[in-house]
């Protein structure tokens, strides 16, 4: 199970995000409202992934927090963001977060892009260059199929991502037929090895 820090000064989001992470024992989340808090309960414990809105209300926001973070280890970081300005996502890739989502979000979002997030870091901690043939196929995937795909890479069963999306495993079987067919590869080893060497770096929408 996934131990993750959630910055999110807003206790209501962050109660409701804690809840819905922590069912299916998909996670465990501690929370932080503030940047003290942030900073004890990352030097206290061994967090496989952070979550931080970047807009808190005191004066230090979620992307100075990571900053400090960087100075001590390097983690996965997803970015929430009520703004998709060019200027607040400039200053957030400056910490090298690997994943961003958009405010409002449902649980499936988050999901996929907390599977994004560990797809992303594995391949900075690995020094894996996306490849210009793969990144125009990956072009002629629907979003659902390059959602099922981030979270396959991950090594999540036909079921796993089925709960994850809230769909049947038959459907999913039907995209990863499609995907297969796309992208002219048979086996999940090259799937994976597919998704590794793809630029699969976004604001999910």
């Amino acid at each position: 199970m996934l131990k993750i820090l959630l910055i999110e000064d807003e206790l209501i989001i962050a109660k409701d995000l804690q809840l819905s992470l922590q069912k299916d024992e998909f996670a465990t989340i501690d929370i932080a409202r503030n940047y003290d808090e942030s900073i004890a309960l990352f030097l206290e414990h061994n967090y496989d992934l952070v979550i931080s809105d970047i807009n808190l209300k005191n004066s230090i926001d979620g992307i100075a927090i990571i900053e400090k973070f960087s100075d001590i280890k390097t983690v996965p970081v997803v970015y929430l963001t009520a703004y998709s300005d060019s200027k607040i996502v400039d200053r957030a890739k400056s910490t090298m977060p690997f994943a961003y989502i958009l405010k409002p979000f449902n649980l499936a979002q988050l999901k996929i892009t907390i599977n994004l997030a560990f797809l992303n870091f594995k391949k900075h901690e690995e020094n894996i260059k996306p490849s210009d043939e793969n990144r125009a196929l990956l072009e002629t995937l629907t979003k659902r199929e390059k959602e099922i795909l981030i979270i396959l890479s991950t090594g999540k069963t036909s079921k796993e991502i089925a709960e994850s999306l809230h769909i049947s495993s038959q459907t999913v079987e039907k995209h990863k037929q499609n995907i297969r067919s796309k992208l002219s590869l048979k086996t999940i080893g090259e799937l994976i090895n597919f998704t590794m060497t793809s630029k699969l770096f976004m604001l999910s929408e």
